[in-house]
């Protein structure tokens, strides 16, 4: 069988690539006005720009009352309301904002899910832009497409991925799910029939501290490797606005001897209320070679 993602066979020169890419990408839930729950904790954001947090302690058709710990009751006409987010018992007391990409690592997911009608851009190192929507609230669709080949005399490759995932809450801070990563490219030197994996994955945790293991099955111009292609990764939301997170790959069938080839990451991830920034470093032994920390990553995601 051809070795999953061989850095020596014919398709090297499109291989390397697509990998690099495919290393080198949610929203917060929002609630209307009539659906707001007593005694829960919400950020409210405001018409004027303005944000108040706080416990609901009743409502009518008109106004809200929330408490706060800076301003006490504070009471608030709908009117002025922009929207309202739940925030979650790991929020809740902190003053913390919800965490804007709770399910996504670097290159993969988590399996939590994201909410119907909402999704994301998210954007590497310029050259490579993804958009991610959520059609139910446990199905969603995620593709990519990188530019650089614009600015290669239009020589291609012209690489893009697909990436439909399916989650669903199984218990408290236990989530399972599935997707598919599948890249192609437009344009190449050589026929290339593309690259992915289908994948299960478990997560346990919460948005803001989460860890998940995953396993599937890759596959190289039609043929599968033998040994599942193995992946554990996390975040952990450290403060308000900073949290870290790791990725990390066990490839199978690259080494000569048929062995894992592995991958991994490490990172920091600053947050707002709507975006999220990512500095990471991809490694293993090979790439430290070249270079000690590992290849530099950056990207942002912005939440809608």
């Amino acid at each position: 069988m051809t070795n999953l993602l061989s850095f020596k066979n014919k398709s090297r020169l499109v291989v390397i690539p697509l990998v690099l890419f495919l290393i080198c990408f949610i929203p917060q839930t929002v609630y209307s006005q009539t659906d707001l729950q007593v005694s829960k904790e919400y950020m409210i954001k405001l018409k004027d720009g303005g944000t108040i947090t706080g416990t609901l302690v009743s409502q009518n058709s008109e106004q809200i009352i929330v408490q706060t710990k800076s301003m006490g009751r504070v009471t608030i006409e709908r009117t002025n309301i922009d929207e309202m987010v739940l925030l979650t018992a790991g929020d809740a007391g902190k003053g913390w904002f919800p965490n804007p990409n709770p399910s996504k690592y670097l290159l993969g997911n988590s399996a939590i899910a994201t909410e119907k009608g909402t999704g994301y851009y998210q954007n590497t190192w310029l050259f490579f832009n993804s958009f991610s929507y959520s059609f139910t609230d446990f199905f969603s669709l995620t593709g990519g497409f990188e530019i650089f080949s614009l600015f290669a005399g239009g020589e291609g490759p012209y690489a893009f991925y697909l990436n439909p995932k399916v989650s669903f809450n199984v218990t408290d801070n236990l989530y399972a799910g599935g997707n598919i990563l599948y890249a192609n490219t437009i344009k190449t030197v050589d026929e290339f029939g593309g690259l992915g994996t289908f994948n299960a994955f478990a997560t346990y945790g919460n948005k803001n501290n989460n860890l998940t293991a995953s396993f599937g099955w890759g596959f190289v111009e039609g043929d599968f490797s033998s040994k599942p292609v193995i992946s554990v990764s996390g975040m952990v939301r450290a403060t308000r606005r900073i949290g870290f997170v790791s990725e990390n790959w066990l490839i199978p069938e690259v080494g000569e001897d048929g062995s894992y080839y592995g991958i991994f990451s490490y990172g920091v991830r600053f947050l707002g209320e709507n975006i999220s920034v990512d500095l990471a470093f991809i490694n293993n032994p090979d790439l430290a070679e070249a270079l000690f920390i590992g290849i530099p990553f950056l990207d942002f995601v912005f939440n809608f």
